[in-house]
């Protein structure tokens, strides 16, 4: 790179920005850890079980509430299943969400996003159901369910109407006991069931109702379920408004660095060079994840918004990962030319594989998810699911390596080239050392980005299933979640627009020895010569080479003071 701000950026000014990036830095996390709310919120549910008027018609177990009652509509509320089995009746298990709060029907609103539930069955151990003996130990109740699921939606004032089912949902059920709790009416420890995802909440009520289809596919069983619990967890809506108000914010940000950047890019007399041009795509990729889009889903229903939305993630990422590897190649100094993207090929085709592996993973599960929003990878291959998220996790972990390694050569070299500077005079020593401490501070913050992006991924696919739920949820004043995405989400924005900043193309033309000393800055030319006066060992050989070199020296230490003092004028 050659003739850029930061070849030319004084100290001052360098500092100013470090102190501008750790206070957004600073503001990003006390605004996620002290003013947003987590980032996302659970309610646990009972179901209620009916026995339906007609077998086409939702059971609706909460139609008013009148004088603190709750008047149920198409619905015959029975207090157990065995009632009902008794009764020898279909029975439905019915939720509507969200629930009542003292005595007041509460609406969901479109600011949290999305909606996932899952199903917790109660299954009750009875030794008189099977006549087989077991040996002491645990048991096991490990099978396969089929339900009907029917799923309404209403807003404020309108009527229910039925928007999603499935006539033979299948879900595993897994429950165990403990040996020592094989007594009857004890419950089992079953696993979470998930039963659906929808990727905008659109409307204000939603209404569910689950038949089992005969009886469980399982033999010489010692449990049998008693209830239904369902946990929904959406997006907190406080924690979306304080989100896009960051990226309503750094969108116009990094838009405007961006526009600037390619601006002074057209006004070079010189071919752009292959860093620039990756600067440009990075700089749109995190400008297309920035463009709040999620606003439209204040008006429309977007039942794709979050498969959207990890495709623009994604485009990111593989923007950084391949930005990442040709920084740290154009700056390796090896005598190696590197000018070209076809130079990086089998690093950049490694990372287009495994982004493309990520988008067909994704797609597997949010693009289908999409139209059929019953549809899990977790159930169709659980194993599948973990070894994927497990290989992804351990290939971020091998990318850091590899990226670690090369930027250790990066400064290795760079400090090789450092044995130099003693031979220098004290002028051209200071400004090569300034120079140096600049490009290794951006290569240690280009470490540290990748580093907490890599922890991010990994803590984001590790904790995508995993669902964690109280009956009462411990409120900490500090939301250590939500400060750790909106401050990782302020480092991408603010590690790019330091980089679209820092190697802009310098305008700040001094005269015709200009050029030249931005040339100096590259530093394999450290030891090499040059027209400008480096010592050449050869000329030190004899004393009328000694005065030759002395004499170019003066006057180059003359030029380069002339153009310090000429550029801290301009500064």
């Amino acid at each position: 790179m050659t003739g850029t701000i930061l070849e030319n950026l004084s100290n001052r000014k360098l500092f100013v920005v470090i102190t501008i990036i750790l206070l957004i830095q600073i503001i990003s996390f006390f605004v996620g850890a002290f003013i947003a709310p987590s980032p996302s919120n659970t309610e646990q549910l009972l179901a209620v079980k009916c026995i339906p008027e007609k077998s086409e018609e939702m059971s609706i177990p909460r139609y008013a509430i009148i004088n603190g009652a709750i008047q149920t509509k198409k619905c015959k509320i029975l207090s157990s299943v065995r009632q009902a089995n008794s009764l020898n009746e279909s029975l439905v298990f019915a939720f509507q969400m969200p629930l009542p709060r003292e005595g007041t029907i509460l609406d969901y609103s479109r600011w949290m996003s999305n909606l996932i539930t899952i199903l917790i069955p109660d299954m009750t151990y009875a030794s008189w159901l099977s006549a087989t003996d077991f040996e002491k130990g645990d048991d096991y109740i490990n099978g396969t369910v089929v339900m009907k699921v029917r799923l309404a939606v209403k807003n404020k004032g309108e009527q229910w109407i039925e928007y999603k089912r499935k006539d033979a949902l299948k879900r595993h059920l897994n429950c165990r006991i403990p040996h020592d709790k094989r007594q009857d009416d004890q419950k089992y420890e079953c696993d979470l069931m998930q039963l659906f995802e929808l990727q905008s909440l659109y409307y204000d009520y939603y209404l569910i109702n689950l038949e089992f289809g005969g009886d469980l596919k399982m033999q010489d069983r010692h449990g049998y379920l008693t209830d239904l619990s369902l946990v929904a967890i959406h997006q907190n809506g406080g924690f979306t408004k304080v989100w896009l108000s960051m990226k309503t914010v750094f969108t116009t940000v990094t838009l405007m660095t961006l526009v600037w950047f390619c601006q002074r890019l057209r006004k070079v007399v010189r071919n752009i060079t292959l860093l620039e041009r990756m600067l440009v795509i990075l700089g749109c990729a995190v400008t297309q994840l920035n463009i709040p889009l999620e606003f439209f889903t204040l008006w429309f229903d977007i039942p794709f918004m979050n498969f959207l939305s990890d495709i623009r993630q994604g485009i990111l990422y593989c923007a950084l990962l391949s930005f990442w590897i040709i920084f740290a190649g154009e700056h390796l100094m090896d005598e190696v030319h590197r000018s070209r993207i076809s130079s990086y090929y089998k690093q950049l085709s490694v990372i287009l594989v495994a982004c493309i592996a990520l988008f067909i993973f994704d797609s597997t599960e949010r693009g289908i998810q999409w139209i059929d929003p019953f549809f899990s990878i977790w159930e169709v291959d659980t194993h599948l699911a973990l070894i994927f998220i497990i290989t992804a996790s351990i290939s971020a972990a091998l990318y850091f390596a590899f990226l670690s390694y090369h930027i250790w050569l990066v400064l290795r070299n760079i400090s090789s080239k450092q044995v130099s500077l003693p031979s220098m005079s004290s002028t051209r020593r200071l400004i090569y050392q300034g120079i140096i401490y600049r490009f290794k501070f951006l290569l240690l913050a280009t470490l540290v980005c990748a580093a907490l992006t890599i922890i991010a991924y990994i803590l984001g696919q590790v904790s995508e299933e995993a669902y964690q739920f109280e009956d009462e949820p411990y409120t900490a004043p500090l939301q250590w979640s939500s400060a750790m995405f909106t401050t990782v989400y302020a480092m991408w924005n603010c590690y790019i627009i330091t980089l679209l900043i820092l190697y802009a193309p310098s305008h700040k033309w001094l005269g015709p020895h200009v050029d030249n000393m931005s040339e100096e800055i590259e530093f394999n030319r450290l030891t090499s010569n040059d027209d400008r006066g480096e010592v050449n060992t050869e000329l030190c050989s004899n004393d009328a080479g000694n005065s030759r070199v002395d004499k170019v020296e003066e006057e180059s230490d003359m030029k380069l003071l002339q153009s310090l003092i000429t550029k801290q004028n301009i500064d």
